[in-house]
């Protein structure tokens, strides 16, 4: 249980299991294993709550706050990876003045600009799936879908920064097993639900993903931690709106 905790207390503020002491750059690696089930846990919660709040405030109210929870249940980790991400692909150069940009601590306009955009779609999203039968698995896989993806993406893809960074220890020790087993916990988290749905879900997860790895390939020349969590935001997002469509 150390590196689902570890996991845990990486990827959200959920303060559960003790204090790990040191941390080893295998322990970070070794942690990846539990993505989905840390997604599913934050799955969980964010449909309780929605579940409670939508029967004490009206709908699009219950959304947002459903969805401001998301956030501060991640620290807004992934949410940050997006707005430098768009700030990186705002600007005009090379891949290198991208990957400059991104690690300004300051929000430019283009990563506000997508922050607000994926927030509003992801609130008009829960809104649209609240009253359909795939809801508690739309709010449910969301989170395990972003996380799902995230490793996915470290363990296809080379690190895009030639100087080290924390995202360099998960890209370069990911590999194709952290790649496997966390497609099969999401398949089978993604099996309690309408096999229809999870189908579309499915095959929309792995077109965006494909095109996300391409697209970064090309525009970065590999990922970074940013663009790491720009993916789960997106990956989240997607598979939202496919539910929503298909159900």
């Amino acid at each position: 249980m150390k590196h689902f905790f570890l996991a845990l207390r990486f990827l959200t503020i959920l303060p559960l299991g003790r204090d790990q002491g040191e941390i080893k750059e295998e322990d970070l690696v070794a942690s990846m294993y539990y993505y989905p089930l840390v997604g599913a846990l934050v799955g969980l919660i964010l449909f309780l709550f929605f579940n409670w709040a939508r029967g004490n405030w009206p709908l699009f109210l219950s959304s947002a706050l459903t969805v401001t929870l998301w956030v501060i249940l991640t620290a807004g980790l992934h949410l940050d990876g997006l707005m430098d991400t768009f700030d990186g692909l705002g600007v005009r150069g090379d891949k290198e003045r991208r990957l400059a940009v991104m690690r300004d601590s300051r929000v430019g306009a283009f990563g506000a600009q997508a922050a607000t955009l994926l927030i509003f779609l992801k609130i008009a999203a829960i809104a649209a799936l609240s009253s359909e039968l795939s809801m508690p698995g739309a709010l449910f896989l969301a989170p395990v879908a972003g996380r799902t993806a995230m490793v996915a993406l470290m363990g296809t893809s080379s690190y895009a920064r030639s100087e080290s960074g924390l995202g360099r220890v998960f890209v370069e020790g990911a590999g194709i097993s952290h790649v496997v087993v966390t497609a099969i916990l999401f398949t089978v988290l993604a099996g309690a639900y309408l096999w229809a749905t999870v189908f579309a879900a499915l095959v929309s997860q792995i077109i965006v993903f494909f095109g996300i790895r391409h697209f970064f390939r090309v525009n970065f020349g590999g990922v970074t931690g940013d663009l790491i969590g720009a993916a789960c935001e997106i990956h989240e997002l997607a598979l939202l709106i496919v539910i929503a469509a298909v159900a």
